[in-house]
């Protein structure tokens, strides 16, 4: 931690040190986007794929609702009633249109567990931070990349149900006190990590800079343990992130933190630029 307060003293150094641009190159993503959009498409899809049943039962609960405002309207007495089925009839089909499967409604929820994470990290871009989100990588996204005095970090947002915990082996086992049956092993670092290789090549490839990009995940959940650091892989808690990374041991000097910053932002940019010019010609 005494490392971290050394760096903590010389933000302004940090801060004088980056571009406005790059100090604000968290525009370049928004945290959750393609979480969002992927849910927004299943669920369009999901509901074409079960439009004869949604016919079947908005005609059905129609029904219940325009019966509902007759009986309301002959026998007002009895309104209260009327009143409760048709209510009833449109909750259940407007549960029934916004309660996808799911295996859909987790993309919803991963979208919400990398907002949080946004939101979380706010205040080290303040500090002179950057911080990029939602980058396309060869298979899936970026949650998003860090970048800091303590380093390069490749930060991966978990918002689970349940009770979460890493075992020896790095792998997060997720338990339901509400059903034991629903408990599962959660892969865990597997993809991150393949994530954190694929930066180091993405900026040795454009910059010839080496560097170590550290995978961490960050979990949203009932998570005791807190932090948990598993050698290749760091679990923390996503209240727990920005003490976190700011009692990391600095390793990047004020003077080359903007060539870090120029390195990682061009190799995770330079795809998008090029197919944005070739869309362009």
């Amino acid at each position: 931690m005494r490392n971290g307060l050394a760096w903590a003293g010389s933000r302004e150094a940090h801060c004088s040190a980056l571009p406005t641009v790059l100090r604000h190159a968290s525009a370049m993503g928004v945290a959750g986007a393609s979480s969002r959009d992927k849910y927004k498409e299943l669920s369009r899809r999901w509901h074409r794929i079960n439009r004869r049943l949604f016919i079947v039962i908005g005609a059905i609960c129609g029904a219940i609702i325009v019966a509902s405002l007759v009986v309301a309207e002959l026998w007002p007495d009895q309104g209260w009633m009327a009143g409760f089925f048709g209510g009833a009839a449109a909750a259940f089909f407007m549960a029934a249109w916004l309660s996808p499967p799911g295996w859909i409604e987790n993309w919803q929820s991963g979208a919400w567990g990398e907002e949080a994470t946004a939101k979380a990290l706010r205040p080290l871009e303040g500090e002179g931070w950057v911080v990029l989100h939602d980058l396309p990588a060869e298979r899936g996204n970026v949650d998003h990349i860090v970048i800091g005095p303590p380093g390069v970090f490749l930060l991966d947002s978990k918002r689970l149900s349940g009770t979460v915990r890493i075992d020896g082996d790095g792998l997060a086992n997720v338990d339901r006190a509400d059903d034991n049956s629903l408990s599962y092993r959660h892969p865990g670092d597997r993809h991150l990590l393949s994530l954190a290789r694929e930066t180091h090549s993405r900026v040795l490839a454009s910059s010839r800079i080496r560097l170590w990009v550290a995978p961490v995940m960050v979990i949203w959940a009932d998570f005791p343990q807190r932090v948990v650091d598993e050698n290749r892989c760091v679990y923390v808690h996503g209240d727990e992130l920005v003490s976190w990374l700011r009692g990391r041991e600095q390793k990047i000097a004020p003077s080359r933190m903007q060539t870090i910053v120029e390195a990682v932002t061009a190799a995770w940019t330079s795809d998008i630029s090029t197919t944005q010019q070739g869309q362009d010609r």
